[in-house]
């Protein structure tokens, strides 16, 4: 892999960030939800051991899209 080839993958994460980041402004039901999805899942996965830290991210993360209107960089 080239220095080009490294350069050309991080202008397309940069890409793919933005493109999250406005449909996250545009859809913030769906983040939610998603969010909730992930904190159930995560729950499951662990059965339970880390569900206090679980919850406290998901809070953290569902705080700021709401203060911020889009997610955390």
């Amino acid at each position: 892999m080239s220095e080009g080839d490294i350069v050309g993958i991080g202008d397309k994460i940069g890409e793919l960030k933005q493109k999250a980041e406005q449909l996250a402004r545009q859809h913030p039901d769906k983040v939610d939800q998603a969010v909730d999805r992930i904190e159930r899942y995560a729950d499951e996965k662990t059965g339970g051991k880390h569900t206090e830290q679980i919850d406290k991210g998901a809070d953290q993360l569902k705080r700021h899209f709401d203060e911020q209107g889009q997610p955390p960089q």
